[in-house]
């Protein structure tokens, strides 16, 4: 009986270390092998040159007619007239600087028309100082009260009070700034090339203008 309680011991000792061999044969074989690489992700390259971006000039904002403000731009899109006129909700000013007019659309319906005077030089806008009126689509950003403002024209009388009428009418121009529609001091200059970029109207009907425009509304100026 001893003996056979030995012989069983023997066997359970035998099986004990096999298994425990097969188990460390097992964790070193894994140990061995290559490691799994990652899952490859695909990323997008990104560049440093931005040399090909069509990136606009800088351009240096004009202070146009001693008028200060910051710039604001806006859509410089011309719409046709045809579009203007049967706009059926919204008020918008139409100037054509050939014709020295500017004309007032409210709802699809013409509710004013004035002559104007404009830049002294014909053309679209290019640079500062260049004398011309600005061609396209502004918004109206600001109404100012201009009854006090002065302007020295550099004629020898110093400056001259209310040279820009009683309002001043400020336009958010693309890379231009102090371009407006406002009155003057100088009534016979209306139907002129006179300004430095401006619009110009008469002191009463700048005033008319002004009861029936509001910030938003859109100005229209075409060559």
């Amino acid at each position: 009986m001893r003996k056979k309680l030995m012989t069983i011991a023997a066997v359970l000792v035998i099986v004990v270390l096999l298994c425990v061999f097969i188990v460390v044969s097992i964790r070193y074989s894994r140990r061995t092998e290559p490691p799994v690489p990652p899952e490859e992700i695909e990323t997008v390259p990104i560049s440093g040159d931005i040399s090909s971006v069509d990136v606009p000039p800088a351009v240096v904002p004009e202070i146009t007619e001693s008028v200060s403000s910051a710039d604001v731009s806006g859509d410089t899109h011309t719409l046709p007239r045809s579009r203007l006129a049967e706009d059926k909700d919204g008020t918008f000013i139409v100037i054509d600087k050939s014709d020295f007019t500017m004309e007032i659309f409210r709802d699809g319906h013409t509710v004013g028309q004035y002559g104007i005077a404009v830049g002294k030089n014909t053309g679209d806008k290019q640079r500062v100082g260049d004398m011309r009126t600005p061609e396209g689509e502004f918004p109206i950003v600001q109404i100012q009260n201009a009854s006090k403002w002065t302007r020295d024209f550099k004629d020898g009388k110093g400056p001259t009070r209310g040279a820009y009428g009683p309002y001043f009418i400020r336009l958010g121009t693309p890379g231009w700034t102090g371009i407006g529609i406002h009155g003057t001091h100088a009534p016979d200059s209306i139907g002129t090339n006179v300004t430095e970029g401006c619009i110009r109207l008469s002191n009463e009907n700048v005033q008319a203008l002004r009861k029936m425009v509001k910030v938003g509304d859109r100005v229209v100026i075409r060559r």
